[in-house]
């Protein structure tokens, strides 16, 4: 993932197939003394272009797109030698749409509707790492999975990890705090992503909030 010195601001794209979304947005983060527009796409194909040569920190995704849907051009980000952090901004809070995007990669996931600070916070959760849902997409997912249980249920320690996960530690950091080595916090990840059968990190955070195992 691309990495800032925390002293720059937040370098980030948008793409909304929607002019006046796309202006909107940029007239009001351009206001935020923290974060850069450094470009904005309307198609799919043009991100796709555009983001290897402008290495913004976060790409702000909409779903839905003329031509190559936004679920493809965050497949294709992610296979960047230094791919960006993913936030979706959409209007879609479909659950398969929130877990397809998480299990593709994406970090974070809020709609269209949310507030100038709601989304600088996202923006800002995102860059630095972390995971964020707005609350409305976390209402979605657990509305889905009321009746959801898991098969293996995870040990207290898995559920200590994933809960260092969801704010956006590193295994080295997560180690540090419960003072593990790398090598066993790895050991506990493959269990948690087993049992939760997913295969990243995002994807856990997502299914985790899904079933109500972090908050």
């Amino acid at each position: 993932m691309c990495i800032r010195d925390s002293a720059t601001p937040i370098r980030v794209f948008v793409v909304d197939d929607h002019e006046v979304v796309r202006e909107g947005l940029v007239r009001m983060l351009s206001r935020l003394p923290d974060i850069e527009i450094v470009g904005t796409a309307g198609s799919g194909e043009e991100a796709i272009e555009k983001v290897p040569y402008l290495a913004p920190n976060v790409v702000l995704l909409d779903l839905r797109l003329p031509g190559v849907q936004g679920l493809e051009v965050l497949r294709t980000l992610m296979t960047l030698t230094d791919p960006p952090r993913v936030l979706v901004l959409t209007v879609h809070d479909d659950e398969d749409l929130v877990l397809g995007a998480s299990r593709l990669g994406a970090m974070g996931y809020v709609l269209k509707n949310t507030s100038r600070s709601e989304l600088a916070t996202a923006i800002r959760r995102v860059a630095a790492g972390g995971h964020y849902f707005g609350e409305e997409v976390i209402a979605t997912v657990l509305r889905g999975a009321q009746q959801e249980a898991l098969a293996e249920p995870l040990t207290e320690r898995e559920l200590q990890i994933l809960r260092l996960l969801t704010d956006g530690l590193s295994n080295k950091d997560v180690g540090e705090r419960l003072y593990l080595s790398p090598d066993t916090v790895k050991s506990h990840l493959v269990n948690v992503y087993r049992k939760l059968g997913v295969e990243s990190r995002a994807h856990a955070v997502a299914v985790a909030i899904r079933r109500g195992l972090v908050e």
